[in-house]
């Protein structure tokens, strides 16, 4: 059972298949999740913000540059015994610098809603090694606005809309394998996106990470636990109304990260970074940067 557990977080963590949307100087921001919150498996609310910047590298472009900012409310409540519900309504502000005008797009972004159910909870093996594993499923509902006009009328890239215009599925999965105060967490997320109202497709993506943490003062009223690993995304290609794929989407990236949870008493307060290591993004067209991730939750 903990063999086929395993198994299935790795394949939707390198899951291979070419899935986000780019389109120069632009890219979805999918970020790697809140942190550490599945080694605490217990219920919570918070916020979450995220940052990733990316940079035109033609010529032509004068060096436009892309911010993508996400403020996330993210809850989670554990309905039954082995049954979670996740809630993640984000708003966006995607803001673009360019020698020969600025522009900015903001509002909520699409709500996702996520049912996750419990494998394995804190299963025991020699040695002392501890296994939790969940896999879930859920709906992301197109809430955020979204512009079909976006790029003939203003020269931006579809991603640039706070919302994608469609409803999409989503598959994750999250194992954390603990020894004595630390361990190992392994998290993947798989989103299939539909056609948007104007039948614009956004490619479908995915995102994985490797995390290696330890938890100091673990029982006391506060708390620190740094971590240190590998996180992944993978955008597919856009497809127009016409079905023919669309310029310059698409891509994949590999990022290391690290980062540092504060848990006091009931509360949560982590930062992350991450630095890119490979990618190859619209073609090669455009140049991600370092991001960062921040996040204060309530655990109850």
């Amino acid at each position: 059972m903990a063999r086929n557990v395993i198994a299935l977080a790795v394949f939707l963590l390198f899951f291979s298949e070419t899935t986000m949307a780019c389109d120069a100087c632009g890219c979805s921001v999918n970020g790697v999740g809140v942190g550490l919150m599945a080694v605490y498996r217990q219920n919570y609310v918070g916020m979450q913000y995220q940052y990733a910047p990316f940079r035109s590298q033609l010529e032509h472009a004068h060096g436009a540059v892309d911010y993508f900012h996400s403020f996330e409310l993210v809850a989670r409540l554990r309905v039954l015994r082995r049954i979670n519900l996740q809630l993640n309504q984000p708003y966006r502000l995607n803001i673009r610098r360019h020698p020969d005008g600025d522009d900015k797009r903001s509002g909520l972004g699409d709500t996702r809603l996520v049912a996750h159910y419990v494998l394995l909870d804190q299963h025991q093996f020699k040695g002392g090694l501890r296994l939790y594993t969940e896999a879930g499923i859920g709906v992301k509902a197109p809430t955020g606005p979204f512009d079909p006009d976006i790029h003939d009328a203003h020269n931006l890239p579809e991603n640039f809309n706070p919302g994608n215009g469609s409803w999409g599925g989503i598959l994750q999965a999250n194992i954390v394998l603990g020894y004595q105060t630390g361990g190992l967490t392994l998290s993947g997320n798989y989103q299939y996106n539909g056609p948007s109202t104007s039948g614009y497709r956004f490619g479908h993506q995915w995102s994985g990470k490797a995390l290696l943490y330890n938890q100091f003062w673990p029982n006391g009223a506060i708390s620190l636990t740094p971590y240190i690993g590998l996180t992944a995304e993978g955008i597919g290609r856009d497809e127009q109304a016409d079905g023919k794929y669309a310029a310059s989407t698409g891509g994949k990236g590999w990022f290391a990260a690290a980062g540092l949870n504060l848990k006091f008493n009931q509360w949560l307060l982590g930062a992350a970074l991450s630095q890119p290591l490979s990618q190859h993004y619209s073609n090669a067209e455009v140049e991600a940067k370092a991001r960062m991730t921040m996040n204060l939750s309530f655990i109850f």
